[in-house]
């Protein structure tokens, strides 16, 4: 199987920006060039951590250590580093040399560079620890020294020995064979005589103090099922000196025979030579205690440890990290390539595997607690137990065993089997990869006989390990003559060392040993107060996270060439995926289940559910193209109705266990009656009588038919699930959010919190408003984790989209014209009537505030249309009538109302008045399905039809079509990447009204829009709930990556250092900020970068200068007007975290800032935020908020405040390009909206020569005056194209006085308003007129602060653009003189298209006066400027709305 393609080669981007280092053998401690880490932080540590009886061991030890480049001593040495830091003494690192007989390998210095210090484990620990730190240590403390273990005298010079005998500590020996079929003799000189080599060297040393060996708890698979006790087992193939002096003078032609002697009792030559080495040391300890007891040497402390399977670490250095296929690394990569690494019949054992930070701890503790053993001590061989003796009865108290052994295996641990690590390392690849991989049952099965043949053809697999090694043996010798050549020969070579690792382990598997690890125990206990050394946390090891964890480090450090932008799967602590729920959590088994059809088979059920997933996700991404295929809507109903019907006749009873459904509401018990109730209970509020009422006084329409009309309203409206449709809808929402996302996580404290803050009050949701399924996501999540699932607020809209709105009604949704100029007075009593009862009946809501869903991915201003007042008017209860109504009085003396129907005694629970509570909800995608069409509606487009030609598409086609894979337009798996769930804090109904009557928070002008007066209270909760969604919020590194894409714009490109640079600084600025970011510490800047760009489909999206990616690499965003508004979407997260920020940068940039006072500056910053108040929510007080930023600009040295109280610009590009640049960065999330605004301004020159014209209109004028400013490079912002930001313009100009509005029947003839209908414009829209400038109605000349003196200033809309044109991005001082000329220019273009030979009015045989017939003409010529059909490379004509198109705008 394939693995993932990746969008751009940055297969070598690690290893030119944060994995290599400067080759200079000078200084070999240099680890990572200098632009990496010069604006990354270390983290900051607590000294109390860092205290312990290990560390006071090791402080200022000088250590000698061998097999350092191995798995195992990279871990050893990271530790020392970590925990010791600068307490550390000199580390002697025993290593071979490349510098004789020419060999490839390299000298001890660039070895430690190379293969050491460039691990990311260690990149990771520099940038953790403070570049300046790291490196000291490493060019001090560590030490490289030439040496080989298999030679005589190891090789060592005199120099390096004299300084290791005067001066070392402890010595740790982990160095061996990887081999494990080594030749007798070669395996022999480096296991065995290496290690007795060293322990005469530790016997030269004057201050040894301990010597620790590595060694192997599995070398003799003859041992019986049972205990293995820490002692030294006999060996039956001979006496152990004997067997050494034997084989030592062996000749060459005399090994193969005394290997096949061996063979008969070991595995192989590696395990053999292991346990002899054992044998040798007690041997050897034994004369020592000879000599010590004749007066002669004491003996110094010597440990044996031994391990069995070591893997990947659980915690330290990274989670997951490995290095190379030793230990149990090679079966899990053999595992992930799906090849039989294991006997079918071994699923139940025990998988015996050790982490590597667990085994390290161990490793490093036994030489902290070793004492001197003097002579009087126990040699601990292996005593044979009699049946029924318990293992402790060996153990002779007050007698020392020497040396001390320490097992090191899974029995001290929580325990899992073989087949729950496969299924964790097959969920890996399956959620991470393309990779498909049989089951554990498939994996798994006693008897393969007739099965494995299948099976293995079945999924494309080798049948086994030997299968493979022979496979890879008969691989011919042509060589690779390209990189995909060479990564598959490096890939066959993996896979080769891996098999003989994993079969040279086969025979150790079966077994049932229990290993006895007492002295590991009471070292767990000596160590148990040691923060940095403790084994406690390894106790109940959550086993899935860690072999998931596994399976990725094996994917990231051992594969060959892993993808970019590679990441993990599991989630940080504190964190869960509500998609895959680890095992033993309360995963809701309904949801998860496969339902049982008494009509359909399981593959049918699967087929149908594809279906229905390819139908729905072809919705979101391509809205109303379904409807049009009616085959395909027909096959979908048919689908969905089977679907439902199997659910409503599951015979598994699993719904009937009603007593865990208590969060599901009124759907629990749904009665025969509850529709009556309903319809009384609305009938009998107080505002639907009101409104039935008037109609009659005002109409005289009979009661009956009033009421008649109020039940057809209610029954267009009310939600009609019941209980299997929320589990059908919950188990189709669990499949679809799996097959969109690659992971949904949200914070398991959030849901604690809420849980307890909610209980015994009634919830309404309030998530932003991004997507269709923004409201369904939140429902499914209640559901998953046990909220109480909302009822849907939907508007009437999204009951006609096909399958999207099929899932709403299953889940509950309820339909409300949203619309206020649509919606009648008696819809609205209704709706209120209705919310109210389901609110105090199901007890939980969901609805938006917004109008509709965002078009720039950030939060939107409120639309107030009465649902929150809905809310709180239910919360305080003062509708529902508490008795049966009397009649009312007669409007006429001829006329009576009937009373309504009495509610009856089952819905006396409704008058017992709970509280309710707003729940704040923060949606983060890295993806929507929806991009494409919101950005066709952000630039006012048309939807491309689907039978365009291809030549017709733009350089990225749409992500909709991007994202299909070539098979039968499947969709790709978790393609839309992470979505995140931020829950805010609660907001009581009861106390924000309370707070909202208050005296300081009556003024409406702390709103951002114009509020009515009975929407003033409702302002003041909505603005309190964007709050809690401002705060809730969880950033995706990929707005990072977008934002700082974009700003490199300005430049003509920006180089991948500088983008690695910035996006490690964005981080560090959230991050202190105490904003959740999704970046690990154990991730660096360039997986990321490589990540984002993948999402943000870089191969179209960016160009890149030359082949081979570097840090110096020039990326370019592709001008085109698609592809910059979805990265600006993209990148938009981060503009309303720093939004003040930016504004504040935008002032600082600016030409008004010279030297001024504190209330100048503000009353600048507070221009911009007047002026963008329809732009963006604003959830923080702009007062305190720029006393912050003021502070911020201070301490970072780029104001400089005088004794006089004058700040004083200090930064520019010549003395600090670092900070200047970071303040470009910051000031570029709003430059874009700015040249929106100004062009919008210019525009509106087109009223000197029209007294009115459409407001409608406007946006369209902006987006053809842009497309012209951007042909002259007057700007180089693509979103100035964008329809949304000129909209917001004209409405907050309309709102600070610039223009006015009026009603087209008021100023235009008959004939004008027909030809304006000709050209899509009705008579119902705003004309927009020059004002006289009145300050805001709801502002009187006392309300204004002397900060808003700019904008009041302003005498019109020229002066207000001349003005925002001095807050610009130019680039020059040429730019800057040509841009103020701008407005009059764009009024001589617009005059350009008002003359005509022939009007359209004309044309039409209507004779208007002058300024309605140039209205018109403006109009029409607008209309079709942006109709204009564009020749295809073919010649051909076609209707083509893209903008850039449209005006002939190519990259430039």
């Amino acid at each position: 199987m394939e693995e993932p393609q990746t969008p751009i080669p940055i297969d070598n981007m690690a290893e030119e920006s944060e994995t290599t280092i400067p080759d200079d053998e000078s200084s070999y401690s240099t680890v990572t060039p200098e632009s990496l880490n010069d604006d990354t932080k270390p983290i900051i540590v607590d000294e109390s951590d860092f205290q312990g009886p290990v560390i006071d061991f090791y402080k200022n030890k000088n250590i000698l250590m061998t097999g350092a480049t191995g798995f195992v001593g990279k871990a050893i040495l990271w530790k020392l580093i970590q925990a010791l830091r600068q307490e550390i003494g000199s580390i002697y690192i025993l290593v071979r040399s490349g510098s004789i007989k020419r060999s490839k390998i390299g000298k001890p210095e660039e070895r430690l560079r190379n293969e050491i210090f460039n691990n990311k484990a260690f990149l990771i620990l520099r940038r953790m620890m403070g570049k300046s730190t790291f490196d000291s240590i490493v060019k001090n403390k560590i030490i490289p020294i030439a040496g080989d273990i298999i030679s005589p005298d190891l090789s060592m010079t005199e120099f390096d020995r004299e300084k290791i005998t005067e001066n070392v500590n402890v010595v740790i020996h982990c160095a061996a064979t990887l081999n494990y079929n080594e030749r007798l003799d070669l395996a022999l000189e480096t296991n065995t005589l290496g290690t007795l080599r060293m322990m005469d060297l530790a016997d030269e040393c004057k201050h040894m103090e301990a010597f620790v060996h590595m060694s192997l708890a599995y070398t003799d698979p003859n041992i019986p099922d049972g205990h293995i006790q820490e002692r030294v087992y006999p060996m039956k193939v001979g006496d152990p000196e004997e067997l050494l002096t034997e084989i030592v003078d062996l000749e060459l032609q005399d090994i193969p025979k005394m290997t096949q002697r061996i063979l008969a009792y070991y595995p192989n030559t590696y395990t053999f030579t292991k346990s002899l080495t054992e044998h040798l040391i007690m041997k050897r300890v034994d004369l020592n205690r000879i000599e010590e007891a004749q007066g002669g040497k004491a003996q110094w402390p010597v440990a044996i440890v031994r391990a069995t399977q070591v893997g990947a670490g659980a915690f330290e250095p990274l989670p997951g990290w490995v290095d190379g296929v030793t230990g149990a690394n090679g079966a899990i990569f053999l595992m992930g390539k799906g090849i039989q690494a294991l006997q079918p019949d071994m699923g139940e054992l025990l998988a015996d595997i050790v982490p590597v930070d667990y085994l390290v701890r161990t490793i490093l503790g036994s030489a902290a607690f070793m004492t001197l053993p003097g002579y009087r001590f126990l040699l601990p061989y292996n005593e044979v137990l009699a049946d029924g003796d318990d293992t402790d009865s060996i153990i002779v108290p007050n007698i020392q065993y020497f040396p001390y052994i320490y097992q090191v295996s899974a029995s001290g641990f929580n325990r899992t089997t073989w087949c729950s690590a496969y299924n964790a390392v097959r969920s890996y690849w399956h959620r991470n990869t393309k990779l498909v991989l049989p089951s554990a049952e498939e994996y798994f099965v006693p008897n393969r006989s007739l099965f494995k043949a299948k099976f293995f053809m079945k999924y494309h697999l080798p049948q086994s390990i030997s299968s493979v090694t022979s496979a890879i043996s008969n691989v011919g010798g042509g060589g690779g003559k390209n990189a995909a050549s060479s990564d598959a020969n490096a890939t066959n070579r993996t896979i080769e060392v891996a098999s003989r690792v994993a079969e040279s382990v086969q025979p150790f598997l079966r077994h049932r040993w229990i290993f006895d690890h007492q002295n590991v125990q009471q070292m767990e206990k000596d160590m148990s107060n040691d923060t940095q050394f403790s084994l406690g946390e390894y106790k109940y090891i959550d086993w899935e996270t860690y072999m998931i964890n596994f399976a990725f480090g094996v994917h990231a450090y051992v594969s060959q060439s892993p993808p970019a932008g590679l990441r993990n799967i599991t989630v940080p602590a504190g964190w869960a995926c509500a998609l895959y729920l680890q095992p033993g959590s309360t995963a809701h088994s309904i949801i998860d289940k496969q339902i049982e059809s008494v009509i359909f088979s399981v593959s049918d059920i699967q087929k149908r559910t594809d279906r229905m997933l390819q139908e729905l996700i072809a919705s979101l991404e391509k809205p109303g193209q379904e409807l049009k295929d009616k085959k395909k809507m027909e096959e979908w109903v048919n689908d969905f109705d089977a679907s439902l019907d199997d659910w409503c006749h599951d015979d598994s009873d699993i719904l009937k266990d009603t007593k865990k459904m208590t969060h599901l509401g009124h759907w629990v018990n749904r009665s025969d009656s509850h529709e009556e109730h309903i319809r009384i209970e609305v009938l009998n509020d107080k505002r639907v009588g009101q409104s039935i009422r008037q109609i009659i006084e005002t109409s005289g329409v009979p009661q009956k038919t009033v009421v008649g009309e109020s039940l057809k309203i209610l029954q267009r409206m009310k939600e009609r699930t019941q209980l299997p449709y929320i589990w059908s809808a919950g188990a189709f929402l669990n499949t679809l959010f799996k097959r969109l996302f690659s992971s949904l996580r949200i914070n398991e404290l959030d849901i604690a919190k809420l849980k307890e803050k909610i209980q015994e009050k009634n919830v309404v949701y309030v998530p932003v408003s991004k997507t269709i399924i923004d409201q369904l996501l939140v429902w499914y999540i209640c559901l998953r984790y046990k909220l109480p699932v909302p009822a849907i607020v939907c508007d009437e809209a999204l009951a006609l989209l096909g399958p999207i709105s099929d899932i709403l009604r299953i889940s509950g949704a309820y339909f409300v014209r949203r619309d206020l100029a649509s919606r009648s007075p008696l819809n609205t009593a209704v709706a209120a009537a209705y919310t109210e009862v389901l609110l105090k009946e199901h007890g939980a809501l969901s609805m938006v505030v917004e109008r509709a869903r965002s078009r720039t991915g950030r939060l939107q201003t409120a639309y107030h249309d009465g649902l929150i007042n809905m809310v709180i008017d239910g919360t305080l209860g003062k509708n529902q009538s508490p008795s049966p109504p009397h009649s009312p009085q007669p409007s006429t003396p001829t006329q009576k109302l009937s009373p309504l129907p009495t509610p009856t005694g089952s819905f006396s629970s409704l008058s017992v008045k709970k509280e309710t509570v707003f729940v704040p909800v923060n949606i983060t995608y890295e993806k929507i399905p929806e991009l494409r069409t919101l950005i066709d509606q952000v630039l006012d487009q048309k939807p491309r039809s689907l039978t365009i030609n291809s030549t017709f598409l733009r350089p990225s086609a749409t992500l909709a079509d991007r994202a299909a894979t070539k098979e039968n337009g499947i969709i790709e798996q978790g393609k839309y990447g992470r979505a995140f769930i931020g829950f805010g804090k609660p907001i009581s109904v009861r106390d924000t009204v309370k707070e909202a009557s208050l005296p300081v928070n009556t003024n409406k002008r702390l709103s951002t829009i114009a509020v009515r007066d009975e929407d003033t209270i409702a302002d003041f909760v909505v603005r309190k709930i964007q709050r809690g969604q401002h705060e809730a919020a969880v950033v995706s590194p990929v707005s990072l990556v977008a934002a700082t894409l974009l700003f490199g714009r300005v430049t003509s490109g920006i180089t991948l250092g500088k983008i690695n640079k910035h996006v490690t600084w964005l981080r560090e600025e959230i991050s202190e900020r105490g904003i959740s970011i999704d970046w690990q510490h154990d991730e660096d800047v360039a997986t990321i970068v490589s990540y984002s760009l993948n999402l943000l489909d870089a191969r179209n999206n960016v160009t890149m200068d030359g082949k081979r990616v570097t840090e110096h690499t020039i990326i370019r965003v592709v001008e085109h007007a698609d592809n910059v508004m979805d990265l600006s979407y993209m990148a938009s997260q981060l503009i309303e975290i720093f939004l003040p920020e930016a504004l504040f940068a935008v002032v600082y940039l600016s030409g008004t800032v010279k030297k001024m006072t504190k209330k100048e500056l503000y009353a600048h910053f507070t221009f911009l935020v007047r002026l963008f108040k329809h732009e963006f929510i604003y959830p923080w007080s702009r007062e305190e908020k720029f006393n912050t930023l003021l502070e911020w600009f201070v301490r970072k040295n780029l104001l400089l405040k005088n004794e006089e109280g004058l700040y004083t610009k200090v930064v520019t590009i010549e003395n600090n390009e670092a900070e200047y640049t970071r303040v470009c960065l910051l000031a570029s999330f709003v430059y874009p909206t700015l040249d929106a605004y100004w062009i919008t301004s210019c525009s509106l020159s087109a009223l000197r020569d029209l007294p009115y014209m459409p407001r409608k209109i406007v946006p369209v004028l902006s987006q053809w005056i842009a497309a012209h400013l951007i042909t002259g490079r007057r700007t180089v912002y693509r979103e100035v194209l964008s329809t949304e930001a000129s909209q917001n313009a004209v409405d907050n100009f309309l709102a600070i006085g610039f223009i006015d509005a009026v009603h087209p029947k008021t100023k235009l003839s008959p004939d004008a308003q027909i030809l304006l209908l000709e050209l899509g414009v009705t008579t119902n829209e705003d004309l927009v007129m020059v004002s006289s400038r009145n300050i805001e109605a709801n502002e009187s000349a006392t309300d204004v602060h002397e900060s808003e003196n700019i904008l009041l200033n302003l005498a019109d809309i020229a002066s207000l653009c001349h003005e925002i044109e001095k807050y610009r991005f130019v680039t020059d001082n040429v730019n800057l003189r040509s841009n103020a000329q701008v407005f009059d220019k764009c009024q001589n273009q617009i005059r350009s298209i008002l003359r005509a030979d022939q009007s359209y009015a004309t044309q039409h045989g209507m004779n208007l006066d002058k300024d309605e017939d140039q209205m018109i003409q403006l109009v029409y010529s607008l209309k079709a400027a942006s109709s204009t059909p564009i020749l295809s490379d073919d010649g051909s004509g076609k209707h083509s709305r893209r903008v850039s198109q449209a005006y002939n705008l190519k990259s430039s």
